[in-house]
């Protein structure tokens, strides 16, 4: 690796860092509480609000009238009560509340096979999918509802919960009903109104909650794989943005399909199955005013105007990011995971594509080896025989480089006054002796041929959950996250976790890697500085990130030592003259006679 390769790695390094820190944001508070008390509380606290409710009713019709009191009229309807029912199917559990008829809590059942650390993602004030209709707020008003449990299985057979309620100023009716299915991740919200509607809103104000407990520590890239972003599809292409404050999506282009809500392993979204012209306003704050660092909490609003119509309707969904199960949908929720600039060279068509070839090669060998650790070796060494014919051109340059290295200093001492006179003189002998210059500059194309696919397994391993928990061997427990050995030494940037081992590696190949490449003495400090600067990084990157770079690293030194040991007789001499094997004479035959 020369010097133009290595400033060009420097480079690609730092665009990298930029564009991930754009592109990607930090971590939300840990859980306190553990999974399965998680899940057997947000079951409890639904039977037991509606055991409550319904106890109070029976108690409230019992009740004998006072002295004096006319008796009350059995035909009239019983006031409504507060009142919760859990519908639970195959995918999640979902509690809903008759104030406002919403989505009060969901609470996953696994993370497509994986278990998550905290299953409520969504539970608070507020909830999900309030309604404001023409103005008027309905979700404080208590719904009908046709409920006769609090819990309802939908494991076999779709079940529909239907809520009725009437407009603050009583002149309209309004019926709204959810429909959740075994095995889907969809829940269908229909809402009928007996009057056309003017403008509608729909609340999302509890946001949704992060499934992974989130580390805490200060490192280049390490927050990386955390994610709380606002994500839309607006016609054209899959956004997704991390903002403070207040923001409006689509006021100006007036195309909405769908919008919601991701953390790292799942995401929550409205989707209207049509091109509307919804508006989005979203509200950002700090889920940590302490630390800035970590993923903010959003707020959403829906709305629209001019609908001029008495019905509404959309697919509430609950998707675990499974990038083959959301390609799978046709709706472009594979872009919620990976996406790209289309300003850079339309990397939002390619780059989403080349992640997925990264992930489906991964699963692919996992399948034969049943260890993606052991899938990742074999991923970076495919990566390397196909660069191979140009790496190996980029090799042979460089010890060729090497063998004139000698003849080309003694030019430079011989006119060391006149370095012009010195490098027209330098030119003339690589001319002379058949040596390109420029094959430093032809060989960063590697370099930058490998680099998307280095920042794609780097995307790969923080944001599939297929490699959530993947193990390697021995102590490298995850894939997804740095193989952290002892926690009880701490050092921000440096082991911003704890000791790591992964990375020594990485840094010791490399340290070889430079040391066999780099022979010019105005770049020695390359051969230290690099294995440095890439040892911090690695401590905070996901340790099958490291193993791909410590198996290249591997690739490269043999590659190296090779080409170096077949081509070590030397074209040129210290004294700058080109010396050529000299061929046997021919065998001088006998004379005729």
């Amino acid at each position: 690796m020369n010097r133009n390769s290595i400033m060009a790695f420097i480079l690609m390094m730092g665009l990298m860092f930029l564009w991930t820190g754009y592109k990607q944001k930090q971590a939300t508070k840990e859980q306190a509480k553990k999974t399965e008390q998680l899940k057997a509380d947000s079951l409890a606290n639904a039977k037991g609000a509606a055991a409550t409710a319904s106890d109070s009713a029976a108690v409230a019709a019992q009740v004998p009238a006072k002295l004096g009191e006319a008796p009350v009229d059995s035909a009239k309807p019983a006031p409504i009560t507060h009142s919760r029912v859990t519908v639970a199917t195959n995918r999640f559990t979902v509690t809903l509340d008759n104030q406002g008829a919403r989505i009060a809590q969901v609470t996953l059942r696994d993370l497509a096979g994986h278990e998550p650390v905290n299953p409520d993602i969504i539970r608070g004030e507020g909830g999900a999918l309030t309604l404001t209709v023409d103005n008027q707020d309905l979700s404080k008003q208590l719904w009908e509802t046709d409920a006769k449990d609090s819990l309802v299985e939908a494991r076999t057979e779709p079940v529909t919960v239907h809520f009725k309620t009437t407009s603050p100023d009583g002149k309209r009716s309004f019926d709204r009903s959810f429909t959740f299915y075994p095995d889907s991740a969809k829940i269908e919200q229909h809402l009928e109104s007996s009057a056309p509607l003017g403008s509608y809103s729909l609340g999302w104000k509890s946001g949704l909650t992060e499934t992974e407990k989130i580390v805490h520590g200060k490192g280049v890239g390490l927050m990386s794989g955390y994610f709380s972003e606002l994500i839309y599809d607006n016609g054209v292409n899959v956004e997704r943005t991390a903002f403070l404050d207040d923001k409006t999506i689509n006021a100006e282009s007036g195309v909405l399909k769908w919008a919601g809500l991701r953390r790292k392993y799942v995401a929550g979204l409205i989707n209207f199955n049509r091109e509307t012209a919804n508006k989005v306003v979203a509200k950002g704050k700090l889920s940590d005013p302490e630390d800035k660092s970590f993923p903010h909490d959003y707020e959403l609003l829906i709305s629209a105007s001019n609908v001029d119509e008495k019905t509404l309707d959309f697919d509430f969904l609950i998707l675990p990011l499974s990038y083959d199960k959301l390609l799978a949908y046709h709706q472009n929720y594979e872009k919620i995971i990976f996406s790209g600039y289309e300003s850079f060279f339309r990397a939002d068509i390619w780059y989403p594509a080349l992640c997925g070839v990264v992930l489906h090669t991964l699963n692919f060998f996992n399948r034969f080896v049943h260890n993606y650790g052991i899938a990742i070796i074999l991923l970076t060494l495919l990566v390397r025989t196909v660069t191979f014919p140009l790496t190996i051109a980029q090799t042979k340059q460089g010890v060729k480089m090497q063998q004139h290295m000698p003849a080309v200093q003694k030019i430079r001492e011989k006119h060391k006054g006149n370095p012009q006179k010195a490098n027209l003189e330098i030119m003339e002998y690589y001319k002379k002796e058949g040596v390109n210059p420029l094959s430093g500059v032809m060989g960063c194309f590697p370099v930058f041929l490998q680099m998307p696919i280095f920042i794609s397994l780097f995307n790969v391993l923080g944001r599939s959950v297929e490699l959530k928990g993947a193990p390697f061997f021995a102590w490298v427990h995850d894939l997804s996250h740095p193989d952290v050995v002892f926690e009880g030494l701490k050092i921000p940037y440096v082991f911003p976790l704890g000791v790591t081992i992964l990375p020594f590696f990485m840094a010791a190949t490399m340290f070889f890697q430079m040391k066999m490449s780099v022979k010019d003495p105005n770049q020695k400090f390359m051969v230290w500085m690099m294995p440095v600067m890439m040892f911090i990084f690695s401590c905070s990157f996901p340790s099958g990130l490291v193993l791909y770079w410590t198996v290249s690293n591997l690739f490269t030194i043999g590659q190296t030592y090779f080409y170096t040991n077949r081509l070590k007789p030397s074209t040129a001499t210290a004294t700058g003259v080109a010396t050529v094997p000299s061929a046997k004479p021919p065998r001088n035959k006998p004379a005729k006679t």
